[in-house]
């Protein structure tokens, strides 16, 4: 955590400067004599408003700007040297620092400063690990700023660390509602609807407010057709077909050009021996989306099972125009091979196939068989 947000901020460093405190500052070296040969960092654009409104007067410097650098300072870089003696120091200049601090990122935030206002709250956490405000509102900033970026990167990087923050948060903090609401939301655009629906469900269990509570009722009413495919594909993938046709057959009559759906219900059907059936639904399939790999390579195992070996291998061939170098397109016509007796053939795709992914027990199963086979006809 942290990292990846770091590396958009960290250049902000250069906004701070360092100043040796000076004799003058002898209150704060009596209070806090360890802080003698600390720089002390201050926002640049507060410095160079100090110095114009005081004639170049350095001792124009309050305290509360001072922290105000070591607030930044520790937002920006959580490795920098000076930050356990920052952090130190102002836990001893001030008991309640860390409801300071969070009251400042949370003007920061309302006034749609959301960097600044992840500075003070990653601040907080350096501060307090534990503090579960500082946590929520890091996880609220990041995902805003996701939200309000064109930058690639730093929507991909946002957000994980968004998700990775509210993840932890209900791994920490069971029960803190917010966390589960915000987190379905990434979920459902991540299309793990099943995953929204349970996150939500216990956010409205644990007491979400009234307005919260019905809109994540409407979220999960709109996803409900995507939540009963991803339950019936997870089936067919888990070999329990019927039950996985159950699901995803009713969703068919309303999406028929829904290839994704169609596909798992020939899967099903191949699962089942019902291969006329899954031919049928990988055919309508290719009219929809031609150029889908999958669609051939279960195509080419749907005829190879009932021995028209001619479309088995046309099928599988396609797939891997589609798709090279994909392990198991290349095991399947391996293993085709075998069946007609083209051995060297066969030896030629299950070694590609081998190199791709050695560890793949199919793979291995099938050389095994060819090395048996292979050896009687050489």
């Amino acid at each position: 955590m942290f990292e990846r947000v770091e590396k958009h901020i960290k250049e902000q460093v250069e906004g701070i400067v360092f100043i040796e405190l000076k004799e003058e500052a002898k209150d704060i070296l009596e209070r806090f004599p360890y802080m003698k040969d600390i720089s002390m960092p201050i926002l640049v654009k507060e410095l160079s408003q100090i110095v114009k409104g005081s004639g170049n007067d350095m001792e124009g410097i309050s305290i509360r700007a001072f922290i105000r650098g070591m607030i930044f300072i520790m937002g920006l870089d959580q490795h920098f040297n000076f930050n356990p003696v920052y952090k130190r120091f102002l836990k001893n200049y001030d008991s309640k620092i860390e409801d300071y601090i969070s009251y400042e990122g949370l003007k920061l935030a309302e006034a749609e400063e959301l960097n600044d206002a992840l500075i003070y709250f990653k601040a907080l956490l350096f501060i307090n690990q534990e503090n579960i405000n500082g946590f929520y509102n890091y996880g609220r900033c990041c995902q805003d700023i996701a939200l309000k970026t064109d930058d690639e990167e730093k929507i991909k990087d946002y957000t994980k660390e968004a998700i990775e923050v509210f993840e932890a948060l209900i791994e920490k903090y069971p029960d803190f509602a917010g966390a589960y609401y915000y987190l379905g939301f990434h979920y459902a655009n991540q299309k793990l609807f099943k995953k929204a629906q349970l996150i939500w469900e216990k956010a409205v269990e644990l007491g979400l407010d009234e307005e919260k509570a019905k809109e994540v009722c409407m979220q999960i009413e709109s996803l409900r057709n995507h939540i009963q495919y991803e339950e019936g594909y997870n089936l067919v993938l888990n070999n329990l077909p019927q039950e996985g046709l159950e699901k995803l057959v009713p969703l068919e009559e309303n999406n028929k050009e829904w290839w994704n759906l169609l596909f798992f219900i020939a899967l099903a059907h191949r699962q089942l021996g019902n291969f006329s059936e899954a031919i049928a639904y990988l055919e309508r399939i290719i009219k929809i989306n031609p150029s889908q790999a999958d669609t051939y390579n279960e195509l080419g195992l749907c005829y190879a099972e009932i021995r028209n070996f001619t479309k088995a291998e046309k099928y599988l061939k396609k797939a891997l125009t589609l798709q090279e170098n994909d392990s198991e397109i290349l095991c399947n016509l391996g293993m085709l091979y075998i069946e007609l007796g083209r051995y060297d053939l066969a030896e030629t795709y299950l070694n590609e196939s081998y190199t791709l992914n050695p560890e793949d027990p199919i793979t291995r199963q099938c050389m095994e068989q060819l090395n048996l086979v292979y050896s009687k006809h050489r």
